[in-house]
């Protein structure tokens, strides 16, 4: 079982209009609204591929309400714990060239007592955990610590972490030393603290990941431009096929799905330490990561891959390595 800690959900709608005019009238021609934010969307990127992912979060208020009937409707599992506050609702614009514009509110504030629920539903959850992915922001009032403490219990029953993160509480996780980061490229320059711009400087950054903190593999996504990852030896570039884009919110977590699918499967009876010494497992979730990222843009719903598509984009990613000299 894939275990999500993706705290910060939302009510997502994604308004359609041929274009978004900045201080005049738009008129939106399609809205479409579901369950959404990082944790969800990596699950529903799972389904896809029959693979049971679980989601933790917060839900509070009529939107949270909303937001947990929709998406067990939906045939998505999820333990939310119930707060006072009310979930956020973010909202999307897409132009007609597939430009993407997003109005964020910010998280709900929790209490101690809120708090320590989570922590409870967590405990209760991991131990039949194989991989546990930590996706996204924290909600206020949350311990700055708290990806830290949920890094160190999921390895200590061995399962694999991997956060998607880049926050002040995903950086306190680095002292646990999680087996796999995702980043996108202005993420890596935040957690390393110097840019990384071209690829002497991304290097470099991997490897300070790598060393330093005991990182395994480096997962970054660079748009359009593809993934690489470092898996302290060998560094590669993969390149999707260009597609015409639909929606390309929710592609990062359709990506550390891809990633969490691939050391699910290949984990079955693998110890993780033998997993992630497999090169071959290391360019396996690059390809299968950056075919699910370019797969979601498909589709007006962040998180949705079909199989078809992602089938045949993957077939056509191409990998390159890239000479660490």
């Amino acid at each position: 079982m894939i275990l999500v800690v993706g705290q910060n959900v939302a009510w997502q709608k994604v308004c359609t209009l041929p274009r978004l005019v900045v201080g005049g009238v738009s008129r939106i021609e399609e809205v479409r609204a579901f369950p959404s934010s990082k944790g969800p969307n990596v699950a529903r990127t799972l389904a896809a591929f029959g693979t049971k992912a679980l989601v933790l979060g917060y839900a509070g208020g009529d939107t949270g309400r909303l937001f947990v009937e929709s998406f067990t409707r939906e045939g998505l599992a999820g333990d939310f714990t119930r707060i006072r506050a009310e979930t956020r609702t973010c909202t999307t614009f897409v132009d007609r060239e597939g430009t993407c514009s997003e109005v964020i509110e910010p998280p709900p504030e929790i209490d101690g007592e809120e708090r320590e629920a989570f922590r409870r539903s967590f405990g209760a959850h991991i131990g039949g955990a194989r991989v546990l992915v930590i996706s996204g922001t924290v909600v206020r009032g949350e311990s700055e610590d708290c990806y830290r403490s949920f890094a160190r219990e999921a390895r200590s029953r061995g399962a694999v972490v991997l956060v998607d993160s880049s926050g002040r509480e995903a950086r306190h996780a680095l002292a646990e030393k999680p087996e796999v980061w995702k980043v996108n490229r202005h993420e890596l320059a935040e957690i390393v603290g110097h840019p990384v711009d071209d690829m002497p400087e991304r290097i470099r950054a991997y490897r300070t990941l790598a060393t330093r903190f005991g990182v395994r593999w480096v997962m970054a996504s660079h748009g359009a431009e593809g993934m690489e990852c470092f898996n302290g030896s060998v560094l590669r570039h993969a390149v999707p096929p260009r597609v015409r884009v639909v929606n390309s919110i929710g592609s990062g977590d359709a990506a550390t799905a891809g990633v969490a699918w691939v050391l699910d499967a290949r984990g079955d009876g693998c110890p993780a330490g033998d997993l992630l010494d497999s090169d071959d497992c290391a360019r396996e979730a690059l390809v299968t990561a950056t075919a699910m990222g370019t797969a979601n843009c498909l589709n007006a719903v962040n998180g949705k891959v079909l199989r078809e598509d992602f089938t045949r984009i993957r077939d056509q990613v191409r990998v390159r390595e890239i000479p660490l000299a």
